[in-house]
Formats: structure tokens, sequence, C-alpha cells
């Protein structure tokens, strides 16, 4: 019982330090943004809407990227036996808040990053 509490531990751990990873990436896509705006602003170039790009691929990795590896270290939990059939449907409808938190913020990067991708130009000119 014992090691199977820490197999446990250790599926825990790894989600937690791929969500910190992919946290980390989404920080460096709106940080990338902000300073391509104010390039953009100084020099006139336009880098911002390019950052747009890099956001919405940023967005996109992260969120399809944590869920992969959520299912994936489920399916080890179920199929290792470390969690029953019941509880595995409970973790899979009711993840970790940070999990859901990654998740949002992923999918709000992406969405962001879109628009920038698209309209960016056009905002640089307008947002003073």
């Amino acid at each position: 019982m014992a090691t199977d509490q820490v197999r446990i531990t250790s599926l825990y751990a790894g989600l937690y330090r791929n969500i910190i990873l992919f946290g980390l990436l989404i920080v460096a896509a709106w940080l990338f943004a902000l300073i391509s705006y104010y390039l953009s602003r100084t020099t006139g170039a336009d880098w911002f809407a390019r950052s747009g790009s890099i956001m919405g691929l940023a967005g996109a990795a992260v969120a399809f990227r944590l869920a992969n590896f959520y299912q994936r270290g489920l399916a080890t939990a179920l199929k290792e036996g470390l969690v029953s059939v019941p509880r595995g449907i409970e973790l899979g409808l009711e993840p970790p808040t940070s999990y859901v938190l990654l998740s949002y913020f992923g999918y709000l990067t992406g969405i962001i990053g879109t628009g920038i991708w698209g309209y960016g130009d056009l905002l640089v000119g307008r947002i003073s």
C-alpha cells in the first residue's frame, strides 16, 4: 500500500511540475506580447501583430499538452489499480483547480493571441 501512495504522489508531482512549466510558457507568451507592443510603439515596426501568432501557438500547445498529460496520468493510475474506476471518473470530471485554471489561461491566451495576430497592427495605432 505504501508503494501505491508513492506512485500516486509521483503522478501528482509530474502533473504539478508540468503545470508550472506550462504556466511559465503562458507567462512568457504574454511578456513577449507586451515587449512586442512596446517595440511596435517605439520603432514603428509591426512586432505586436506577429507576437499574436506566438501567443496563439503557446495557448494551443499548453491546452492540448496539459490535457494529454492529465489524461495519460489518469489512465496510468487506473491501469495500475492506484484509483478505483468511480474515483477515476470523479478525477476526470473534477480535475485539480490549478489544472483547470491553467487550461482556461491557455484557451484565453490562444484566443487573445489570435485576435492580436489578426488585428494587432490596427490596435497599435489606436491605443495610446
